[in-house]
């Protein structure tokens, strides 16, 4: 009785020991065995694939960090991708709606044709030209722009008037064709000299001054030098007329007419501040008849 025990206990030992060791030995890893995709991937293997050169910068798929039969998936967290970078070298492109708005407005209209004006041509007119034409209005100068005269190298006039009075009461006649510059110191010679000469010696006021040259394309007599009329910057007076009807010529006045030489040497002798030659009868044979007025500049006046 003592032994069947002692036999039954050394029997499920020996099993016991026998069913252990068969639980071990197939448990063991088998040698050059193919895991597959169960082998589990750390976080060590990631960051090393990242930095790895030439390595792609976009997100990669989720990765399982366990088998499914050992642990749950665990969901990636959400990633946002960075703005792209536009390239330096490409302008952007604007929206259609932006093209639309930053064209320019079509105008349908005829054609603007443009016509040739000789009354008016501020446009084309240097500033100094437009000044003295509006100094002519304020001093009532009557005066009209005429088309450019260019005769030859040596004549005429860029921009010319035709001056057809030298005050609002003092016409010159005929019509001259001046510069705007000489046209103007005229007109001032006339008003604060000339006039007034008149009213003191004769009381009466002028009515006409009678020119016998203004433009004209020639030079100085017994000379090669171009003439100042050749570039419309002289005025040749013949006569006066007052407006009691009286007319004084210009010429060397006879022994006993006193105020008739007083006038005209008066008027002779103050022209001198106005103009840069002032000739006239006693000169020379050649203005026995008139006075010869021009604008030449020169450092001291030749006033004869």
């Amino acid at each position: 009785m003592t032994r069947k025990p002692l036999a039954a206990i050394a029997a499920l030992f020996v099993c016991t020991t026998l069913v252990a060791s068969c639980t071990v030995i197939d448990l063991a890893p088998i040698p050059n065995a193919d895991v597959g995709s169960a082998t589990p991937v750390t976080n060590v293997e990631m960051v090393s694939a990242a930095s790895a050169p030439g390595a792609m910068t976009a997100p990669a798929a989720p990765v399982e960090m366990a088998s499914a039969e050992s642990s749950p998936v665990l969901a990636p967290a959400p990633m946002t991708s960075p703005a792209p970078t536009p390239s330096p070298a490409l302008a952007p492109t604007p929206s259609p709606s932006a093209q639309m708005t930053a064209a320019p407005p079509v105008t349908l209209g005829f054609p603007r044709i443009s016509l040739p004006r000789f009354g008016s041509r501020d446009g084309g007119m240097p500033a100094e030209e437009v000044q003295c034409r509006k100094r002519l209005k304020r001093l009532g100068v009557r005066f009209r722009d005429i088309p450019a005269i260019h005769d030859s190298a040596s004549c005429g006039i860029d921009y010319p008037v035709e001056v057809s009075s030298l005050g609002r009461t003092i016409a010159l006649k005929p019509a001259a064709k001046l510069n705007c510059a000489m046209a103007e110191e005229a007109a001032r010679w006339v008003q604060s000299d000339l006039a007034p000469a008149a009213r003191v010696r004769y009381f009466s006021g002028v009515a006409e001054i009678r020119q016998i040259s203004s433009y004209s394309c020639r030079r100085i007599a017994g000379s090669r030098t171009m003439s100042e009329h050749s570039k419309g910057n002289a005025l040749d007076i013949g006569a006066i007329k007052l407006k009691n009807g009286r007319v004084i010529d210009v010429h060397k006045p006879g022994l006993f007419a006193f105020r008739e030489r007083s006038f005209l040497r008066r008027v002779r002798g103050e022209a001198c501040d106005h103009f840069g030659t002032v000739l006239g009868p006693g000169y020379n044979r050649d203005h026995r008849d008139h006075f010869h007025i021009d604008l030449k500049q020169r450092s001291r006046t030749a006033c004869h």
